[in-house]
């Protein structure tokens, strides 16, 4: 700065207020806003710091995974897809409403051919299908309507291809994490779809 030359006004980093800085470092108008932004820079770092060891601990955790651990996790997320998918359907099988306000106990993710059954359609979308815990746990899916059910809703051609549908995967991890990462974004777009749409109605 030029001998002689008046600092210009600075507007305070923390209160609206304006000053004269005394030099070029200066970003506060007072000693009381000055320990105010040391204590914010304080939680910034903290939180930096937080946030950086919650990091580490969760790719420590993901290092201890087994391919079983992924494999529910790649079931967890595409089961919520169905759920958002699915939303405010009646169940596949009986066709009666489903509760979809009680996550976890009233919609489940029901399987036309079951996990144990045809583990290679377990992440087939086409083969899962919004349905009731009685259908589905008690009745073992209810198969018959089911299939009467399913054939309405994505025809009679991809039903049968589900049915003929025994070529044999295997699932490694990496494809695993793929599944759960693509089903988590596809489930939170329907999600923000199906609110939106409840908020306007």
């Amino acid at each position: 700065m030029a001998k002689g030359t008046q600092p210009k006004p600075k507007k305070c980093r923390i209160c609206p207020e304006k000053f004269i800085p005394r030099n070029s470092l200066q970003t506060v108008c007072s000693p009381k806003c000055a320990i105010q932004l040391a204590n914010q820079i304080s939680e910034r770092k903290q939180k930096r710091l937080e946030k950086e060891q919650r990091d580490v601990l969760r790719a420590r955790r993901e290092k201890l995974k087994t391919k079983s651990d992924w494999a529910k996790e790649a079931q967890v997320a595409v089961n919520r897809y169905i759920f958002w998918r699915d939303f405010g359907r009646p169940c596949i099988a009986c066709g009666k409403p489903l509760n979809y306000g009680v996550r976890g106990g009233a919609v489940d993710a029901s399987h036309y051919r079951s996990r144990g059954s045809a583990s290679h359609l377990r992440y087939n979308v086409l083969n899962i299908h919004a349905g009731c815990v009685r259908c589905n746990r008690e009745l073992s899916g209810n198969l018959i309507p089911f299939r009467i059910n399913l054939i309405e809703k994505i025809g009679d051609h991809r039903v049968d291809s589900l049915e003929h549908d025994n070529t044999p995967r295997r699932f490694d991890i990496e494809y695993l994490k793929r599944v759960k990462a693509i089903f988590t974004r596809r489930a939170r777009h329907f999600e923000k779809l199906r609110k939106r749409h409840l908020e306007a109605a």
